[in-house]
């Protein structure tokens, strides 16, 4: 398991990014684990969970495969489980028997016989037992399951097993040597120098992600490359030799080396004397070694010591010339200092030497079990000037690069030693059919290994030659959170390093320094031992922190655990529900809103609402009116004020919480707005997509049905049965680099009207339209595009995300010039990041008719009037012409408003002044006698649905992006 570090300073002439899957061109495959953080079930696992969580108790939790419908996590009371822990025989008697019962739920179509126990494992008083899963005999590439047992209970359940598998498998597969030749065919483009080497027996290669999960017969190729340095795991077609897929073996990282060496660089802190310990030397000219404190004995007053970099666990290869080395005189009770300062390739070894063996020392007393890793030699190569501002580890071996005038060599940064030495523990540590590694995961826990040891939560200090860190676990005023920060896997390791590092300082400040730093690092090494991905160091670190295996019951820590992994959206059980509802309106027009607030689910989380606001705008106005909402026993109440007919307003609801943070709804990253249209519309044309739909023309991958909640989509219709949508029956997602079209009937548009409109419900989950692209056609003319926030290819993240049914309206008289409309629903997406969709319900076209002429007096506020008080007198502030007179006092009686420019304006909109954000049926028409300016906005979310950020923190501003 290699993963290449990216560093900024000097563009790369490559990317290698961790573990990295690189599917070949044409087949599609998942690039990142989409997960569902404590939902409820997928419908195709509701029975078997129901099972399992009858026999767990009421406090069973999940984290959900999106995609496999798999828990990959199950907790809570735990099962009774006597003599497991001590005696491997019982613990496998046990989960035989647990797994007999549960395997539909955890490896649904697979047979026990598919299970290959491959790992049994004691530490820290935890028994883990690993499987590997098999088809007919060939491993499935990622696919495992596995038990934890603590206390004489069976207290986790872990499952990365891939469902149904079924696969075409071949009498004949190819003979090793085409595999070599069909792997290096793929790569040699790039890395003209890669040789191939091992090649496995057949194997079952998942490709999951883009509609069914297909199983293809491949063989693995290892390849490896010197010159650009690489290294991946290539699967081909077992039968055909046709390249599927590659993943990178190279993990990226940093760091320093010496005796005399700097502390954490060149650039930044001070040089320091460090001991070398376990290093081979020469004592005139007889072989010796060092010890701990990098101490010799001898029988004389003077001896000629000859010093190198290679010893015990360390072996230094310096590719910048000659390995390091120097004879000194050295005498009883007196010291040699060697030092590489002023020499930076003798520096960069000294360092690498140093440091390398620290780390492994740092590990080595965390570690409740011997690792074998730690106790080998490792070999580290320094200098490579091949490529420059980077450092790699292949899950074994550490990789320095040569600095230049951006970067600092980085074998010279003991920080970044101490990052790839954690790479290679990540790699080694984990148990077989346990954990599984994944690269931002890596990333995070590297850096914590490295800000762990310095007590820096900034890493790499004068890696960019100044006192700038490469990274900040811990920046100023700023969390890094889930899943906003998901991307690269640098960016989105400093997650779980940012929280590893508050876990740390909170147990510190309750534990005391010695035994906080011990048992933060105790979670840190035996979390990532069983941990698949981030989100599942969740449940990992309960279990670690554990002392009776029963997690249901809480752990020594939990509240604690449970505050820093909320603070980073790590923690997927439901904390907030809120539901928005808007009522009937007053007789002066006004609309009457309500958020009702439930209570936190967890005692551990203070999250009570403390205020809360209401503000609106006209569609198509920058000025925002902000009212402070009024406390009501169910939670808060304002109102909107009457508007004019024809008028389209947006508003939102912001509860203040007690913890710091805001609560927004609605939750849409791309469009925080409900939308309200005030005024009659009369129906001319409505689709419910209940009966008859063959006027409706169906491209590639939509469907009517029934919504089935998958990838985001909606779970049940706005109203009846049926919705209109992309892939609801496979895993909900659209497919990469496709056009999808729905297209309506030409409907006729009766003259008479004003204005023509199109309204309708949708429920969206799709990608910034830098990327990809939803939209809404009328008569071939563009009505609505998503928000493209502009933000080029690392940046444009402003993604569409309904999580609930949202009133759109569009006017479409501008294009109703025919006398006709037609209506084309379409997205066109790019070739990654996939999300849900379009849902669509209740779509309409209505009419709205010609206002009738003002009639001063008569109390209705029409087109050309400032206010109409129902009378015809001048001196009450409404003059005989329906014009608004200048009270004496301008401030007494006034409603309090505040306007301001909308500070969402810039990431809040689409490309026309028609988007929405939607709340449920708010004016216009409702094709099911919903009608008129009533209805209401009704919603519950759990917290990963919230839009909550920090209100007085503000994300550091910096060009990084390692």
């Amino acid at each position: 398991m290699i993963l290449a570090l990216g560093a900024a300073g000097e563009a790369q002439a490559r990317r290698v990014e961790p573990g990295a899957w690189q599917p070949a061109p044409g087949v599609g495959m998942r690039l990142q684990r989409a997960v569902d953080l404590g939902g409820a079930p997928p419908r195709v696992a509701a029975a078997a969970w129901r099972r399992l969580a009858a026999e767990l108790g009421p406090t069973a939790q999940a984290i959900w495969d999106a995609d496999t419908h798999v828990p990959t996590r199950v907790w809570g009371a735990g099962l009774p489980a006597a003599g497991a822990v001590t005696s491997s025989l019982v613990a496998r008697r046990i989960a035989d028997e647990f797994l007999a019962t549960h395997l539909d739920l955890l490896a649904p179509g697979a047979r026990p016989a598919d299970l290959a126990l491959i790992g049994d494992d004691l530490s820290a008083g935890i028994r883990s037992l690993g499987f590997a899963q098999t088809y007919h005999g060939r491993r499935v590439v990622g696919g495992q399951l596995s038990l934890r047992f603590k206390g004489d209970r069976l207290t986790l359940i872990a499952s990365e097993a891939l469902p149904h598998v079924r696969a075409v498998l071949s009498d004949s597969p190819i003979a090793d040597e085409q595999a070599r030749a069909r792997a290096l065919d793929w790569l040699r483009g790039e890395y003209p120098a890669a040789t191939a080497g091992a090649v496995s027996t057949p194997v079952i290669l998942p490709l999951v992600g883009h509609g069914p999960i297909r199983y293809l017969e491949a063989r693995a190729v290892e390849v490896a490359s010197d010159q650009p340095l690489g290294g991946w795991t290539v699967y081909v077609d077992a039968a055909t030799g046709t390249p599927l897929a590659r993943v990178s073996k190279f993990i990226s990282a940093t760091g320093t080396v010496l005796y005399d060496v700097p502390e954490r660089s060149p650039s930044y802190g001070e040089r320091v004397l460090r001991p070398a310990p376990f290093l081979d030397i020469t004592i005139d000219d007889v072989p010796a070694v060092t010890d701990a404190a990098g101490t010799v004995t001898f029988d004389a007053a003077t001896v000629q010591v000859g010093l190198g970099v290679r010893g015990q666990f360390v072996r230094i290869i310096n590719k910048a010339g000659a390995l390091a080395s120097q004879v000194f005189a050295l005498d009883e009770g007196s010291e040699v200092q060697w030092s590489g300062d002023g020499d930076p390739h003798l520096d960069a070894q000294l360092t690498a030497y140093v440091a390398g063996n620290f780390a492994k020392d740092y590990v080595r007393a965390i570690a409740s079990e011997p690792l074998a890793w730690l106790d080998g030699q490792v070999d580290v190569t320094v200098s490579d000037n091949s490529g420059a501002c980077n450092a790699m580890s292949n899950g074994d071996d550490l990789f320095f690069f040569d600095g230049n005038e951006n970067c600092e060599n980085t074998a010279r940064i003991p920080d970044v030693v101490y990052h790839e030495a954690g790479h290679s523990v990540h790699n080694q540590s984990l148990i077989p059919g346990v954990g599984l590694f994944e690269g931002a995961l890596s990333e995070g826990i590297s850096d914590y290994l490295s800000a762990t040891i310095t007590g820096d939560p900034a890493m790499a200090r004068g890696f960019f030659l100044n006192s700038q860190p490469l990274r900040d676990l811990d920046p100023d005023g700023y969390e890094w959170h889930w899943p906003e920060h998901r991307g690269e896997s640098h960016d989105e390791g400093r997650i779980i390093g940012g929280t590893l590092w508050d876990l740390r300082t909170e147990l510190i400040a309750e534990m005391g320094e010695a035994e906080g730093i011990a048992h933060a690092d105790k979670i840190w090494y035996e979390a990532t031992r069983r941990a698949s991905d981030i989100p599942t160091m969740y449940p990992e670190a309960l279990l670690v922190d554990d002392d009776d295996g029963d997690l249901a019951n809480g752990t020594p820590h939990s509240c604690l655990i449970d505050q820093v992994f909320y603070r980073h959206g790590l923690v997927g059980a439901a904390i907030l529900g809120g539901e928005v509802r808007t009522l009937a309106a007053e007789a002066d027009g006004s609309v009457p809103v309500a958020l009702d607030i439930q209570a936190a689910q967890s005692s551990c989380i203070d999250l009570s609402p403390t205020g809360a606001k209401l503000e609106w705008r006209v569609r198509g106005t920058p000025t925002i009116t902000e009212i402070a909402m009024t406390s009501t026993p169910e939670g808060f109440a304002g109102a909107l004020p009457p508007q004019q007919d024809g008028t389209v307003i947006e508003y939102r609801v912001t509860a203040d919480l007690s913890n710091d943070t805001e609560a927004q709804f609605p939750a849409n990253p791309a469009y925080p707005w409900y939308q309200r249209y005030y005024g009659e519309v009369v129906p001319i044309w409505c689709e419910g997509f209940e009966g008859d739909v063959a006027s409706w023309t169906l491209g590639s991958e939509w469907e009517i049905g029934a919504p089935l909640g998958k990838s985001g989509d909606a779970d049940a219709a706005f109203a009846g049965d049926k919705v209109a949508g992309i892939d609801l029956s496979s895993d909900g997602r659209y497919s990469p680099q496709r056009v999808m079209n729905l297209t309506g009937p030409i409907v006729e548009l009766p003259p008479g009207f004003a204005s023509y409109r199109l309204q309708y419900q949708r429920w969206l989950n799709v990608e910034d339209a830098y990327f990809d692209r939803a939209e809404i056609l009328v008569n071939g003319e563009l009505g609505w595009r998503n928000f493209n926030s502009m933000m080029g290819d690392n940046n444009s993240d402003v993604h569409h995300r309904d999580s609930e049914w949202s009133f759109h309206d569009v006017d479409i008289t501008p294009v109703a010039f025919s006398g006709t409309a037609q209506l084309v629903f379409r997205l066109s997406s790019d070739g990654g990041l996939e999300l849900g969709g379009w849902n669509l319900d209740d779509v309409c076209i209505v009419g709205v008719e010609e206002p009738p002429p003002a009639v001063c007096g008569d109390g209705v506020i029409a087109a050309g009037e400032g206010c109409d008080d129902g009378n015809s007198e001048d001196g009450d502030g409404c003059s005989a012409t329906c014009t608004v007179e200048s009270p004496e006092d301008p401030t007494e009686g006034a409603l309090s408003t505040t306007g301001s420019a909308d500070p969402d304006s810039d990431t809040g909109t689409s490309d026309d002044s028609d988007s929405t954000g939607g709340a449920s049926e708010m004016g216009g028409c409702g094709c099911r006698g919903a009608g008129g300016a009533g209805g209401s906005s009704a919603w519950m979310l759990g917290l990963v649905g919230l839009a909550w950020r920090r209100r007085t923190r503000r994300r550091p501003t910096s060009a990084l992006r390692a």
